[in-house]
């Protein structure tokens, strides 16, 4: 009897102390393990978006590359279609930016070439008579057009004639620059609710027809070159992101949320948004030839959010996740953790009334930028806010000072 009352008491014993071991976690060291645990997560999610980008980007090749060969409406639409989708991951990149990682570059590059907005489209090909280009046939300055100033093309012509560097208006390059020799202009009212009208037999029998065919061709592959070589810098092994995740845990996430805060405060809830509610001007929006503006913006707002909750959803449907930035800061500071979760949660809900209503410049008729009862700017202030408490997360977590601005 007295044996097994020994035994019982010391398996007792064990057991508390087991469990008083497990529970016994220096709070500091927590904070640091979950510090490494968001930076690595971040990086898979970055690794993941990226790809899903140039997978699709690659995709809108094929589909361009199918239209070139054989034009016809029903492959110029698949060639929209196919814009339209490579816009969806690439929306969610944006946040991944403005601490000179792989997409800016010291120079701006390659997001210059890649995503560069507004663009003098008059530059690229033929334009509306009053709207900074020429239609006539004895006055073509533009790069389609102009034969004797640029008789023949290549991507490295084209990458030389874009001089982002020296003048960032001239974007002939990227996304945008595709948008535009699908589509065309825009030249309906916001309250048509009509996007760019361009016609597959700009591609056939107008003309310049294969120089415009060309242009698009090269464009679309210098797309696929630019975002492929910032995949190559977050894949696995590689020279940058080695380098990213051996910085000290607070210097990596004060880039991570320095690309947040920017975005969510002075890119998007500004350049995005504001600029375009102030101008009422559909050339402000970020794809106002095809009218996707919507969608961007729903995009880079959920760029920040799967930061801010640690997670991604691919484009095959599944789903990166890991330790989020809310788990850090629930750690150090959790009163602030659940004021920013609710900002974020209010912050997609209004983006989604905005991406839900669709035609962007329709949407901020009569809206101005001193009165945020509206449906564009609530979502500014929200964003505003948003980036304000992720530069004060960055601040609270790593000591370090964030200006969202941009």
């Amino acid at each position: 009897m007295k044996k097994i009352l020994g035994l019982t008491i010391l398996l007792a014993s064990a057991t508390f102390v087991s469990c008083s071991d497990s529970n016994d976690v220096n709070p500091a060291t927590a904070i640091e393990n979950k510090k490494t645990e968001f930076v690595a997560n971040y990086v898979n999610i970055v690794e993941a978006n990226y790809n899903d980008a140039l997978v699709k980007t690659k995709e809108l090749k094929t589909a361009i590359d199918a239209f070139v060969a054989a034009p016809d409406a029903n492959k110029f639409q698949t060639a929209k279609d196919a814009w339209l989708a490579s816009r969806e991951p690439y929306g969610q990149t944006e946040a991944y930016r403005f601490y000179d990682g792989p997409i800016d570059g010291a120079n701006g590059e390659p997001e210059g070439y890649i995503n560069a907005w507004p663009l003098d489209e008059a530059l690229i090909d033929y334009v509306a008579t009053g709207t900074g280009g020429q239609q006539t046939s004895d006055d073509r300055q533009n790069i389609v057009n102009n034969l004797a100033k640029y008789p023949t093309l290549s991507k490295q012509v084209l990458r030389d004639i874009a001089g982002y560097n020296n003048n960032e208006s001239n974007v002939t390059m990227g996304y945008h620059a595709i948008e535009f020799l699908l589509w065309g202009q825009d030249s309906s009212t916001p309250a048509d609710k009509k996007a760019g009208q361009r016609i597959y037999t700009d591609y056939t029998t107008a003309t310049n027809a294969d120089r415009r065919k060309q242009y698009l061709k090269l464009a679309t592959e210098i797309l696929v070159d630019d975002l492929q070589s910032v995949v190559d810098q977050w894949k696995d092994g590689a020279a940058y992101r080695k380098s990213f995740l051996a910085l000290a845990k607070n210097d990596a996430i004060d880039k991570i949320l320095t690309g947040a805060a920017k975005l969510s405060n002075g890119e998007l809830a500004g350049e995005r948004m504001t600029v375009a509610v102030k101008n009422q001007n559909q050339e402000d929006e970020h794809s106002c030839f095809s009218d996707n503006t919507h969608r961007d913006i729903f995009l880079n707002a959920q760029s920040i959010n799967n930061i801010i909750n640690g997670t991604y959803k691919k484009v095959d449907g599944t789903t990166i996740s890991g330790t989020s930035l809310l788990d850090v800061l629930t750690l150090v500071k959790a009163s602030e953790a659940a004021t920013l979760k609710t900002t974020a949660a209010a912050v997609m809900q209004k983006v989604k009334v905005i991406s839900d209503a669709k035609y962007f410049d329709n949407q901020i008729i009569g809206e101005t930028i001193d009165n945020n009862t509206k449906p564009v700017m609530s979502a500014v202030s929200s964003l505003e806010k948003q980036g304000d408490e992720l530069a004060q997360a960055g601040k609270t977590i790593t000591g370090k000072n964030i200006d969202p601005k941009v």
